[in-house]
């Protein structure tokens, strides 16, 4: 195309007119601008998406960098009474060919744009400060940006309601809300705000969903939908209801609300932010037959507020490890073995059940249980969730094991859950059903056992060999004095490789090595399998080296066996090397130290640690035949 001696590409042309109808269309897309204090070649400009918004909605604030393609942002924007949330940044550097009268002008403008997202959560007068940072290796000073921020106006199209199960409350307590939102025009964007609580409620979304759902995305089918809800997102679900006369959807948004202290609290209102359709705009040549015609107007819906009277939890009846649970709850406890040796694992799994959300919910603390504390030493590693277990609504499930500390043991005792039932005003316990388990002792053994012969099998020391000296028989090998028997036979790398015996006594150490190393990667890469076994018996012998007592040296035991036995070290027990590919000799040795060492380390026996290393030592060294 060309004009006036001007010569410019459909191409641009293009996207300078469909720039010019969106402007046209919408008053800009930023309103509000300010020139920075130009640096170094830089220029900043800032602008804000809308100088006046309604309370409940966001407004975006751009700095653009002229003279740069990239730059890192300010550490931190202050907006007094306002949430401040960085979108990232863009590199918006242009290259143009003009042509004007034959003579072709070539111009590159390099451009770097960062945007915020800027939520303000009071009304009346509000502002980005102004703040210096750095680009470019020049310091920038960007200027103060007001804005203001007014009440929504009602729309009569819409209607947002919050309601609740309750009004009456303990502290810490979980109150069902829910927030009941009446569409009747479309919209085409929402997001949901309103106050976090602070110090007075925690507040979180449920989600709506079957529990095979969750986690998953949504489908188009489906009767939920994702949107924005305070820091993060929350699922709504679609019905319908009626406004004023007619059938409109609805959507309902569940929420919790627990509050943290006594007395009278507000929750709400809360505000969803839409862009409503108003009608369409005409097509124009420039239009696609898939651009979206549809003529939008912003606005925020506002909800009611609701008033929760708190009351103190009771300080009469409360149980000394009562953790916070406030509701009604139960226990049910599973053992994953009916039968075990003294200071063998025992899975223990634990469900607990209670009012959601459940996402705090802490397992019971078994060494503050006085039979558990007694009879059982809980894992180390504590509790943790199983994987592939999934709980469902209003249930948690953890995991963890425990070893019975003597044969005496006749049952996992119940489970205490203190809590505080909010129906009944007292406090109340959950007990889990014991649990019947059948300990069999292990073998105690002794300093007097490892030092008697035969009193301790498997932890005897190794006898002693005598040998005696005797003289050489006479004859050419007989000692001599004579130093005439001395000959001056002077060696060196030069005189030796000049020998073809020489050359290949020291051409073979290096091949050799070289051939085992080839030889040592192959079998890692044919057999890691083999490579990991021989592995974890180098480890376990430097963990032996290092053993300073009893479960030390168990300790690097299991650390051996793990790779032959297909478990982990913490989880190898003395009744599982018999059950394992093992070779009998080496199941018999390894069960006979497990049984050894577990008993000394949780029946409080005592061992010879020197033979207790020992017969460790010889174990590695059958497993890495």
């Amino acid at each position: 195309m060309k004009a006036s001696g001007i010569s410019i590409s459909w191409r641009t042309f293009r996207a300078l007119a469909a720039m010019l109808c969106i402007c046209a269309a919408s008053g800009g897309p930023f309103v509000s601008m300010a020139m920075a204090r130009q640096a170094g070649g830089t220029q900043a400009t800032v602008a804000v998406s809308s100088d006046s918004i309604e309370l409940g909605d966001s407004l975006i604030y751009q700095l653009t960098l002229d003279g740069v393609s990239n730059a890192e942002p300010p550490a931190k924007l202050s907006a007094g009474g306002a949430k401040v949330e960085y979108l990232g940044g863009h590199d918006e550097s242009s290259r143009s060919i003009m042509t004007i009268n034959g003579r072709t002008t070539e111009r590159n403008i390099l451009r770097y744009i960062m945007q915020w997202r800027v939520t303000p959560e009071r009304k009346g007068p509000g502002a980005i400060e102004g703040f210096t940072f750095e680009t470019g290796g020049h310091k920038i000073d960007v200027p103060r940006t007001p804005f203001t921020v007014t009440e929504a106006r009602p729309n009569p199209n819409f209607r947002l309601t919050l309601e609740s199960d309750a009004t009456t409350a303990y502290v810490g307590e979980p109150i069902r809300m829910r927030l009941v939102w009446l569409l009747g025009n479309q919209v085409r964007s929402a997001s949901f705000s309103g106050s976090d609580g602070g110090s007075e409620f925690d507040i979180a979304p449920l989600d709506p969903r079957p529990l095979q759902s969750r986690g998953k995305p949504l489908q188009q089918n489906e009767p939920y939908r994702a949107v924005p809800f305070l820091n993060g997102d929350a699922i709504i679900t679609q019905s319908q209801a009626e406004l004023d006369g007619r059938v409109v959807p609805s959507f309902i948004l569940d929420i919790v609300v627990t509050p943290r202290r006594p007395g009278k609290i507000e929750v709400g209102p809360f505000r969803v932010a839409i862009d409503e359709v108003v009608g369409q705009r005409p097509r124009s040549f420039m239009d696609s037959f898939f651009d979206d015609l549809n003529k939008t107007r912003r606005s925020v819906i506002a909800s009611n507020s609701l008033v929760l009277d708190v009351l103190p939890l009771p300080t009469e009846g409360k149980p000394a490890d009562f953790a916070g649970l406030i509701g009604v709850y139960s226990v049910e406890a599973k053992a994953g073995n009916a039968e075990a040796n003294v200071g063998d694992p025992v899975p223990l799994t634990v469900t607990i059940s209670g009012p959601e959300p459940m996402d705090s919910i802490k397992p019971p603390n078994l060494e503050m249980q006085q039979d558990f504390a007694t009879e059982f030493k809980p894992s180390p590693e504590g509790w943790e969730s199983p994987a592939g277990v999934l709980a469902a609504p209003g249930e948690r499930v953890f995991a963890t094991t425990i070893r019975p500390k003597s044969a005496n043991v006749t049952e996992i005792p119940p489970i205490r859950l203190p809590y505080f039932d909010t129906k009944t005003g007292k406090y109340s316990v959950a007990m889990s059903k014991p649990i019947p388990l059948k300990v069999r002792a292990a073998r105690e053994f002794t300093a007097a056992d490892a030092l008697r012969p035969g009193g301790a099998a498997g932890f005897s020391p190794p006898a002693a060999v005598a040998s005696t000296l005797t003289s050489a028989a006479p004859g050419i090998e007989a000692n001599s004095e004579s130093l005439d028997a001395l000959q001056n036979q002077r060696v060196g790398l030069l005189a030796a490789a000049t020998s073809p015996v020489g050359f290949s006594v020291l051409l073979l150490p290096p091949l050799g090595l070289a051939i085992a190393a080839i030889a040592s990667l192959r079998n890692r890469a044919t057999d890691p399998e083999r490579a990991r076994r021989k592995s974890a018996v180098r480890k376990a012998r430097s963990e032996l080296a290092a053993a300073r007592k009893p479960s030390d040296v168990l300790g690097a035991v299991r650390t051996a066996l793990a790779p032959f036995i297909g478990a982990r070290p913490e989880a190898i027990a003395a009744s599982d090397p018999a059950e394992s590919p093992l070779p009998a000799a080496t199941a018999s040795l390894a069960q006979e130290l497990l049984q050894g060492l577990e008993g000394a380390a949780f029946d409080g026996g005592t061992i010879d640690m020197a033979s207790a290393k020992s017969q460790a030592n010889e174990l590695f060294s059958m497993l890495n035949r």
